[in-house]
């Protein structure tokens, strides 16, 4: 599992120690570092980085850690923010925004160990339940049970969304299936494959997504009625 941290501080030395200390649990975490701000959020508003989690000081000269914490809300609303400050001052505010966990300095390894140990968990559960994937040099992660169908198309895929949103990247449906949870997901065409927590109805031919039909081939129709019927016995029983 490939896991992505920022850490943004203004001080050089607590970013090096910080930096440090994580590699000491897992070398192959990747960091990015910023001791701006504004880049950071920059990144983050851009998907140019899907961070996993990022670490915050507080107290820097552009503005509060807890405002920043804020804005990047804005366009990472499920990454795990990890405030690391030398006062509890703002403890409470921390959790405003929603933070994943609050380490004084100087760091306690042991801690931020603990706290590291206790976020991988919670971001290996929440992997199995997203697909991750980019397009035009934007990164995108998708709940999964946001998803109605998937369409292969023109060799593109296009992700069609309980919101109406149509994402779209090149890929193969193949390996699309491989991110997809098995039991509510069924590819029941060479071009489709549906999520059936949101189908309404199914027959030799077609199953119904949001009065849409989507297409069963010959090849998917055993499987395809097979797997509806253990899904309804499994989760409407």
């Amino acid at each position: 599992m490939c896991i992505k941290i920022g850490i943004c501080d203004d001080r050089a030395e607590d970013i090096k120690n910080l930096t440090e200390t994580l590699y000491g649990y897992d070398a192959s975490i990747e960091i990015i570092s910023y001791q701006n701000g504004d880049f950071l959020l920059e990144d983050c508003k851009e998907q140019k980085v899907l961070f996993d989690i990022i670490f915050l000081d507080i107290y820097m000269p552009r503005g509060s850690g807890i405002e920043l914490a804020s804005k990047i809300r804005d366009f990472m609303a499920d990454v795990k923010i990890v405030f690391v400050s030398s006062s509890n001052e703002h403890y409470s505010d921390a959790y405003d925004v929603f933070a994943f966990n609050y380490i004084l300095k100087p760091l306690n390894k042991q801690k931020l160990y603990d706290v590291l140990e206790h976020a991988l968990l919670l971001i290996n559960k929440e992997r199995h339940l997203q697909i991750q994937f980019s397009y035009k040099g934007v990164n995108y992660r998708v709940n999964c049970k946001d998803i109605l169908y998937i369409e292969s198309r023109d060799k593109k895929i296009l992700i069609h969304t309980v919101s109406g949103i149509e994402l779209q990247c090149y890929s193969k449906l193949d390996e699309i299936m491989k991110q997809l949870p098995k039991d509510s997901f069924i590819r029941c065409h060479q071009s489709y494959a549906v999520n059936l927590a949101y189908t309404k109805e199914m027959n030799e031919n077609y199953f119904c997504i949001n009065d849409i039909d989507i297409n069963i081939s010959r090849k998917y129709r055993k499987e395809s009625k097979d797997k509806y019927f253990e899904y309804l016995f499994k989760y409407m029983s």
